[in-house]
């Protein structure tokens, strides 16, 4: 997504195209899977109303969001905070729901998660040390053609 947001830096419409063309597959997938008709009716204002909140707020701002940690910290740092959603819906899903937790599924997101933290350090970083090469690159340069321009000046007998 970041080379899409460099060529068209429109957040809201990238977002909206993002989210119809999702809706098209959506509904593609879904009309193979259930092939019920009497399924698909819709019972009630309140569950319309769920269903358009869900499908456009929410998935609106979720896509905003990702798109704007995007443009800000790249796409490493949207995947890294993709598992703290994960994680917060466990949790939820655990309180509010009554889920069980399994101590291998904890265990398991702890090393996926050690495993998504150490590569957004690493690519930190690797940004610092690209911008301390850059600088030392652009010092010496600087440094270089100050003395080549010395070593090529005419020696003059003004001390």
């Amino acid at each position: 997504m970041a080379p899409v947001l460099r060529h068209y830096p429109a957040k809201l419409s990238l977002t909206s195209f993002t989210c119809f063309f999702g809706l098209i597959q959506f509904l593609i997938i879904a009309a193979f899977v259930e092939t019920n008709p009497e399924l698909w009716k819709i019972q009630s204002g309140q569950e319309l109303f769920t269903i358009l909140y869900a499908g456009v707020v929410a998935a609106e701002i979720v896509f905003s969001l990702q798109t704007w940690c995007i443009q800000k910290g790249g796409p490493v740092f949207v995947a890294v905070f993709q598992l703290m959603q994960t994680l917060l819906v466990a949790a939820m899903a655990s309180l509010i729901l009554g889920d069980q937790l399994y101590v291998g599924g904890i265990i398991g997101a702890a090393l996926i998660m050690i495993g998504l933290y150490s590569v957004l350090w690493g690519k930190t970083e690797e940004k610092r040390a690209g911008s301390q090469d850059q600088e030392q690159t652009l010092t010496n340069h600087l440094i270089d053609t100050e003395s080549r321009d010395r070593d090529d000046a005419p020696e003059s007998d003004i001390p």
